[in-house]
């Protein structure tokens, strides 16, 4: 209806989601281009996943988040490898405070904007979640040592971004003026 596609940001959850989101709008947008004089390049919108897009935030402006241009990202397995090093770190046997638990209970707060300090000052209400506040701040060292985000730590690190770095909140509420969030209610409150 006449808006840059530019100017257009589409998020879901999946990567099948935003492939299909892409096929249908790439198809939209070709089906009704009109072509320059000089056969300039369509532009499309930013469609992508959660994850996609904080990524997309925290690489425009990954000094302001303290990291290289090249940061690692870790997966599932490298998230249990550094949690297992943190749990004995923090010295508990990674048999007893298992790496999977203490990643669920860290991502579940990271999902809801809860930061290492709150987790340690609100909700540390049992031996168990002392450990894994112990475990928590172990872990974010490791990570930072690293120059490493978690999946968790991608949307974390960009929201960080979003809310503290003024040129980066500015840039982004400038670069788009139509948001579709697919499934929004089912969004958490890191992703809202």
């Amino acid at each position: 209806s006449g808006v840059a596609p530019e100017k257009i940001l589409a998020v879901t959850f999946t990567n099948k989601a935003a492939k299909e989101m892409r096929e249908r709008v790439d198809k939209i947008i070709r089906e009704n281009a009109v072509l320059s004089p000089n056969d300039i390049p369509r532009t499309m919108p930013f469609l992508g996943t959660f994850h996609g897009l904080s990524l997309h935030i925290i690489k425009t402006f990954h000094d302001a988040a303290g990291l290289p241009a090249r940061f690692t990202i870790y997966d599932r397995a490298d998230s249990t490898r550094a949690a297992r090093e943190a749990i004995q770190e923090a010295g508990f046997d990674p048999k007893q405070l298992e790496p999977r638990r203490v990643l669920s209970v860290m991502g579940k707060h990271k999902g809801n904007a809860v930061s290492l300090e709150t987790f340690r000052n609100e909700y540390s209400a049992s031996y168990i979640d002392e450990a894994i506040g112990e475990v928590w701040g172990k872990y974010a060292a490791i990570l930072r040592k690293e120059k490493a985000l978690d999946f968790d730590d991608i949307l974390v690190v960009a929201h960080k971004l979003l809310a503290e770095h003024e040129p980066a909140r500015t840039f982004f509420q400038n670069a788009w003026d139509y948001i579709h969030v697919d499934e929004y209610q089912d969004t958490n409150r890191i992703q809202y």
